[in-house]
């Protein structure tokens, strides 16, 4: 026989009294279903006083609790704000974020100007102090501080003054301005009125240079500072300690090289060598080149294009076009540092000649039985020397591979198409592209292959390509103590085409299921009677270290969700539960 039950309210407060959520569940048999003034009432003998969400929003909540358990925000506090963080805004580069913050913004190199001369008393650098947030109010009705922003730290260096109050920067000679290392410094400026040719020979200048005209066959350019070079550079040597910008095309017929400790940017790049510790930027096109760079190699413009050659970079190669239609071949690398990647390339080019060398002389030594005694021990000794080239090579060799550096998020992209011809490296991945790609994106996958994905150039998001494979349902064991909460999880996870291997109420149970069923994932809630489920995640970690166990906590509980992530939790999900981002992280730590 039924029991008749009325409906029932519980009130639970987050950690930080930031929110109140409302449990209702449904009367039993003839009972009575809780109302409005039933949550009301709970709320205030909860200490709620702020922030409650209005009687209609309520009695929506209420209505749905008749029949079945219901979960809301109840009421919600005010944070503290965050005040705004101090900024340093540098008089001279008010257009050199263009590149990194607005990927649609096309960089005009006539008005880039990155060496800009400025005059003695001139501002070259403000400070803004930091600001305080508003205060904020707890569901309870406490009242807590704003934040502090966080603070920027500038420094006068070489030929710079700062005010009494340290917010403004002032140059105290004529040159061009630069920042390094938090330091604003002033360096004089070397101009040449013309090209740099036999009448000014060779230029080694420990500050900022700008050549009017063009760098020609032969000469040799060094910098301390920033280059600026008004025309072309042809087979000339070209260094700067900071950045290289070329108003012109870089045409070095790879006799030389163009190299930066900081970017280059140039209208075009054809059949040259160019390095740099930071970006390459070319406006229009890199042409048969050997570009190398330890940030970004971008073609900006409209018709930006990279044809041929061997183009690396350590976080992004982006082009409109990769490759031709004619299907030029085209190597195109991400994710190295390019200094340790060739010093790799040359250690693999040695052992390569040792490990053929060695072959040769195995076979000399195979057919030189009736060969003099001498002629023999020369083969032998030269083939013990090569022997220990080889075992020293390849000890180097795996010391590299194991300091290497490799960018996980390294990308290529083609706001067009990658060409058919274009071989990509992406980390320890390599694909040799033979049919056309459009708007592509391409990264390293999890399965150490490269995946595909479209690129939005107008939005910026990544959106993954279906492939349409059928695979195998991932299983979830959920542990939690409420039968409301399980089964809350259960419809998201089923709609989200995961298969519930089992349940469990409490860490002790979790353990014996998690033994005999061996789910993919486990979501465990912290807080249970019995055994925890900290102290159930750790029991499961001894039988299988590579478990997947994903904990759920409520707001608030943030000293338990690091002990859980110490303890070896893959993850944790927020209550109430936010269906999309529920899924988004069990997909992802099942995927792992």
């Amino acid at each position: 026989m039924a029991v008749d039950k009325n409906g029932t309210v519980k009130i639970e407060i987050s950690g930080d009294e930031m929110s109140a959520i409302a449990f209702i569940m449904p009367p039993e048999g003839s009972g009575t279903p809780a109302s409005v003034a039933d949550v009301k009432r709970a709320l205030e003998q909860a200490g709620v006083i702020y922030g409650v969400v209005s009687n209609e929003r309520i009695q929506a909540f209420v209505g749905q609790a008749v029949v079945e358990p219901v979960d809301f925000m109840a009421a919600s506090g005010t944070p503290p704000g965050h005040g705004a963080d101090a900024s340093a805004a540098f008089m001279w580069t008010k257009d050199a974020d263009i590149i990194t913050k607005d990927e649609k913004a096309k960089i005009d190199l006539r008005e880039l100007n990155l060496v800009k001369s400025v005059v003695k008393g001139e501002v070259i650098a403000r400070r803004t102090p930091p600001t305080r947030g508003e205060e904020g109010v707890t569901v309870k009705g406490t009242r807590t501080p704003g934040e502090w922003g966080s603070d920027v730290v500038l420094k006068a260096g070489a030929n710079v003054k700062v005010s009494g109050d340290g917010t403004e920067f002032v140059a105290d000679i004529d040159g061009s301005p630069r920042v390094a290392q938090n330091t604003v410094s002033v360096d004089p400026v070397y101009v040449v009125n013309g090209d740099v040719d036999y009448e000014t020979g060779n230029i080694n200048f420990a500050g900022a240079l700008e050549i009017r005209g063009n760098v020609l066959d032969g000469f040799i350019v060094k910098a301390g500072g920033n280059i600026s070079i008004g025309g072309n550079v042809q087979a000339a040597e070209i260094y700067s300690e900071g950045d290289i910008v070329v108003k012109g095309g870089i045409i070095t017929r790879k006799q030389s090289a163009v190299a930066a400790k900081g970017s280059v940017f140039a209208k075009y790049i054809e059949n040259s060598i160019v390095e740099a510790e930071k970006d390459v930027v070319s406006e229009r096109a890199i042409i048969n080149s050997s570009v190398r760079s330890n940030g970004m190699v971008i073609c900006s413009s409209h018709e930006g294009k990279i044809i041929g050659g061997d183009v690396m970079a350590y976080s992004e190669i982006r082009a409109k076009q990769l490759g031709t239609e004619s299907e030029t071949t085209t190597v195109l690398r991400a994710g190295f540092k390019f200094d340790v990647y060739i010093a790799m390339a040359e250690v693999e080019a040695k052992l390569e000649t040792a490990l053929t060398e060695s072959e040769r002389v195995k076979r000399a030594l195979a057919q030189a039985k009736t060969a003099k005694p001498e002629a023999i021990a020369k083969l032998k000794e030269a083939l013990a020397s090569l022997e220990a080239e080889k075992s020293n090579l390849s000890q180097r060799l795996a010391a590299m591979r194991i300091r290497m550096q490799v960018n996980p998020f390294a990308t290529v992209k083609a706001a067009e198409a990658i060409h058919p011809g274009c071989m990509v490296y992406i980390g320890a991945s390599r694909e040799r592209i033979t049919k056309h790609l459009k708007f592509a994106t391409l990264m390293s996958d999890r399965e150490g292959g490269i995946a595909m994905s479209s690129y939005d150039e107008l939005t910026r998001k990544i959106k993954t390509v279906n492939v349409g494979t059928k695979e195998k349902k991932k299983t979830v064991l959920i542990v939690d103590d409420t039968k409301f909460m399980r089964s809350k999880l259960r419809n998201i996870l089923e709609c989200g085409n995961f298969k519930i291997a089992g349940e469990a109420e409490d860490g002790q149970q979790a353990v014996s299921m998690f033994e005999r069923l061996k789910p993919d994932v486990v979501t465990m809630d912290i807080t249970m009677p019995n055994m925890d489920g900290i102290s159930s995640l750790k029991e499961i970690k001894k039988q299988r270290p590579e478990a997947k166990v994903i904990m759920i906590s409520a707001l608030g509980q943030k000293e338990k969700v690091r002990d859980s992530l110490v303890a070896g939790a893959s993850d944790f999900i927020l209550k109430p539960f936010v269906p999309e981002k529920v899924l988004e992280v069990i997909t992802r730590i099942a995927d792992r």
